[in-house]
Formats: C-alpha cells, sequence, structure tokens
C-alpha cells in the first residue's frame, strides 16, 4: 500500500533501512483529533459560549536521568479505550519509557477491527517543533496483528507529510490495564525535552470524536531530558 499523505491542514532500535508506514489507518483517526479540538473551540466561542481553558499539563525540567512526568485523565469516554495515566520518562538504561494505562482491562483482541482501522495507542512527541504545532514529528504506536497473537511498537517520523517507520519499541504488559514500551532516544532524535500527549483510538473509528486523548487536546505534557 502507499504510504499515507496528509495535508497540511489536517495533520492533527534505529533500522538500517526507513520504510513507509503501511498500515496508517489508526493514526488518520488519532490525528484528526487535534484538529476536531481546536475546531471545537472555535465554534464555541462563535456561539458566545465561554470556552473551556486547555488543562494545564505537568512538566519535568529535571536534568536526572530518571527525570519522569505523568499525566493524569479522568474517566471522560463511554465506551472504547479510555485513557487514565501516562508517564513518561528516561529509565535507568537510558531508554525512553512510555507506560500507558486504560480505564479498564483491555486484551489484544480489543485492538484489531472487523470493519475499518484497527485500533492503537499512541504516544505523539515533539521533539523540533512546538506542542502547539498541529503534527507531532515523532510518533510511536503500539498496534496488534489481525489475529490478535502479538502487539507491535512502531516509532514514526513525519517527513514532508510522510509517515515513515523508522524503528521499534519493546512492548510489555505491567497490568491489565497498562502497556509499557521502552525505546532507543536516537530514535527519536536524542531531543533536549520532549512535549507528548497519548491517544487511545477504539477499532474502527471513524471520526476524531471517539479518539481520546491525555492530557485532553490541544493540551501536552513536556518532559526534560537534559539541560541545554
Amino acid at each position: 500500500m502507499d504510504p499515507m499523505r496528509l495535508r497540511p491542514r489536517d495533520r492533527p532500535h534505529p533500522a538500517r533501512a526507513r520504510r513507509p508506514v503501511r498500515a496508517a489507518g489508526p493514526v488518520v483517526c488519532a490525528l484528526a483529533a487535534v484538529g476536531a479540538a481546536a475546531a471545537a473551540s472555535a465554534a464555541m466561542a462563535d456561539l458566545g459560549a465561554p470556552a473551556r481553558p486547555a488543562p494545564k499539563a505537568p512538566t519535568a525540567q529535571s536534568g536526572s536521568p530518571v527525570a519522569t512526568v505523568v499525566v493524569h485523565d479522568p474517566v471522560d469516554t463511554a465506551g472504547g479505550l479510555d485513557l487514565t495515566r501516562v508517564q513518561v520518562g528516561r529509565a535507568s538504561d537510558g531508554r525512553m519509557r512510555a507506560a500507558l494505562t486504560l480505564a479498564a482491562p483491555w486484551r489484544m483482541r480489543d485492538l484489531p477491527a472487523d470493519d475499518g482501522p484497527p485500533g492503537s495507542l499512541c504516544l505523539r512527541m515533539w521533539t523540533v517543533t512546538k506542542g502547539e504545532a498541529a503534527f507531532p514529528d515523532r510518533l510511536l504506536c503500539i498496534t496488534a496483528d489481525a489475529r490478535a497473537q502479538h502487539m507491535r511498537g512502531s516509532i514514526f517520523v513525519e517527513r514532508g507529510g510522510t509517515l515513515e517507520r523508522v524503528a521499534t519499541a519493546s512492548l510489555a504488559r505491567s497490568s491489565d490495564r497498562t502497556v509499557v514500551a521502552r525505546f532507543s532516544q536516537s530514535a527519536i532524535g536524542r531531543p533536549v525535552r520532549v512535549r507528548f500527549a497519548a491517544e487511545a483510538t477504539p477499532p474502527g473509528c471513524p471520526r476524531a470524536a471517539c479518539v481520546d486523548t491525555a492530557p485532553n487536546a490541544p493540551a501536552v505534557a513536556t518532559l526534560t531530558l537534559r539541560s541545554n
């Protein structure tokens, strides 16, 4: 299949060869969530209703090698996959560690779709552009194969509107609600800091409204990996 092309206005370990992303269905649905949130806020303003301020996300400005940022999110998605906690930091071995927790227990078979794009858990990362930008320049996505026998963690890089898979992440389940991904800092360009937000996309998601984000879009959290 052809790599996914994203129009500029719709934009919501290391591998030897970089390959175009092949399964981009859940990414399309998820990235649209950022634009949908902004549009909803603008629409409320047009109607004269007071716009809800974006929630403040935590930051970590420590140069510690194990600096960690934790984002808590309320249960706010009826049905589907609902993120309640996101933890991102640098592990003791130097790799990045991201733990995504859902409100209810889930299994791999909850991700494949009978119809439409498969479900996924992703971490949007802004390492070059600011978090307010519509499109993250790095993306970690966790998916399952069609038979729900294996999970895959992939790192994508956005280049000229195209998502390219450049690295993999090791995955582990720490509980029946949490999946933990570990990946090399070089997979995301060894940035000084990372602005991030997690997203959960249920299988068969037809629109951005069914994507849950933590923190709620357009807010992002910031993790500082090292001093300038």
